[in-house]
């Protein structure tokens, strides 16, 4: 958050005015600036060894002794651009997991079980307008 724009935020609270220091989700166009600023990070690394949406970043290696300088180079340009990660919602080191719906892998990215299994098992339409 622009120190400038902090007093913009201000919300009346039965403990007095409170101001956002960080910029809060609920704001209008946040997801979008949050993903700018990220993306911006990151730039120089999406496509060759991460990859960025709104929140989420997915690091890959072909090594452990890769993926830590990977990891470390990730984590370095964040922190140099006031972005930080919620060690609560880190997942480090993995095989195997699911990003935005996919299966990622060393077999490579697959779609989600339960995707495939939603779409097969999708109920007929009874109507033209469900068609």
């Amino acid at each position: 958050m622009h120190l400038e724009d902090i007093p913009l935020t201000a919300v009346n609270t039965p403990w007095g005015l409170y101001k956002w220091v960080v910029m809060p989700m609920g704001i209008k166009n946040a997801l979008a600036i949050h993903q700018r600023q990220v993306t911006n990070a990151l730039r120089p690394w999406i496509g060759k060894i991460c990859h960025v949406y709104l929140d989420d970043i997915i690091i890959w290696s072909q090594t452990l002794v890769e993926h830590k300088a990977n990891v470390e180079t990730i984590l370095c340009a964040l922190r140099d651009n006031k972005l930080y990660c919620n060690l609560k919602k880190s997942q480090l080191y993995c095989k195997q997991l699911n990003f935005l719906r996919h299966h990622v892998s060393a077999n490579g990215i697959e779609a989600d079980e339960g995707k495939a299994d939603r779409i097969q098992n999708w109920p007929p339409p009874q109507s033209t307008k469900q068609v």
